[in-house]
């Protein structure tokens, strides 16, 4: 059995069992004793982990909020604007390998927390949760904590203010690569928030995703002539022309023009080395390394290839930016080690 020591006044070492608790030690849950942590450890821990335990779990674990009783316990000892402040910290520096806790945590402070902590959970929401898949989650998250009491009006202005801050070329990125999770979609969000906003840039976008390409042609090619009414118009063409594409020739153009990427494409396609090629060009390094097993799969990367020997191919001077690029990312602590390998 593993044993603590602890040196005497003659400078002899008795070993201590770790059955046996020193003073200032409390049980643990692997049947001996640690040293006590406390509620700002806890808070750590829970958003690195996903529990207030010393375990981490690659599977996806349910949250609830028995998962989280420290983050109850803060608020309610007034402590809540501390936990929206480490909540985006890690979130944004990127030190945790799962960002559901992380959402999970935020979710608590904006319906369990009082009027103050609500007002920052909600002004951090942009920055925690990036794409509409957190957005989802956090949605998600709120509904099960709240028990159906309906949105109240912070609840509808931040969902609101999550859509129209956004630049409307990236916003219309977001709204087709991250259509649905967990049986929530944008349609939903936008009926349940009330969304309005006088900006036609905007509003293109909210009209496709709930009357689809047809209505926005009816009701938005004749503002083409607003720049950014016709890249968003365009872009939606694209996607739409993707959807029906079945050979990569067709494809090929609309990635390279238009920035269509792999969540655009139909899935026969993806089985095919050009197409991967091109989405290759700027596709975003998690990303890229989240699909290293397909292109090697596809024989994009495969080993000994011609065009990653030479120095003067194209997909290793791509590769090579980008694992520049990951270096520095890593330096700079925004990705997780776990989470470039895949296990997340």
């Amino acid at each position: 059995m593993a044993t603590a020591t602890v040196a005497m006044e003659t400078e002899s070492q008795i070993p201590i069992p770790q059955t046996v608790g020193l003073s200032g030690q409390i049980p643990n849950s692997a049947g001996g004793y640690s040293w006590p942590i406390s509620d700002m450890g806890r808070l750590r821990r829970f958003l690195c982990l996903g529990s207030e335990g010393g375990s981490y779990y690659i599977n996806e674990k349910k949250l609830g909020k028995e998962n989280a009783k420290t983050i109850v316990r803060m608020l309610d000892t007034g402590e809540g604007q501390d936990v929206v402040i480490e909540i985006l910290q890690y979130s944004t520096e990127g030190r945790t390998a799962k960002q559901e806790p992380i959402i999970f945590a935020l979710a608590i402070c904006a319906r369990l927390g009082d009027a103050e902590t609500k007002k920052s959970a909600y002004i951090a929401l942009p920055k925690v949760c990036r794409i509409p898949t957190h957005l989802f989650s956090f949605i998600e998250y709120c509904e099960s904590l709240s028990k159906g009491t309906g949105w109240g009006r912070a609840h509808r202005r931040a969902i609101s203010e999550w859509y129209t801050e956004k630049a409307p070329y990236p916003l219309s990125i977001l709204v087709t690569k991250y259509q649905q999770r967990n049986g929530w979609s944008h349609r939903d969000l936008l009926r349940l928030c009330h969304l309005k906003t006088d900006r036609d840039e905007l509003n293109i976008i909210f009209r496709y995703i709930i009357k689809g390409m047809d209505q926005v042609i009816t009701d938005y090619e004749h503002l083409t002539s607003n720049p950014e009414i016709l890249k968003v118009f365009e872009f939606f063409q694209a996607v739409e022309k993707a959807k029906s594409c079945t050979k990569p020739e067709d494809i090929i153009p609309l990635i390279n023009i238009y920035g269509l990427v792999r969540e655009h494409i139909p899935t026969p396609l993806l089985s095919n080395a050009e197409v991967w090629r091109a989405l290759l060009q700027k596709m975003p390094m998690t990303a890229m390394i989240r699909n290293l097993g397909k292109m090697t799969a596809i024989e994009l990367l495969a080993p000994l290839s011609g065009e990653l020997i030479s120095l003067n191919g194209s997909i290793f001077r791509i590769l090579i930016i980008k694992l520049i690029k990951v270096k520095q990312t890593y330096l700079n602590g925004s990705l997780h080690p776990i989470r470039s390998g895949g296990f997340h």
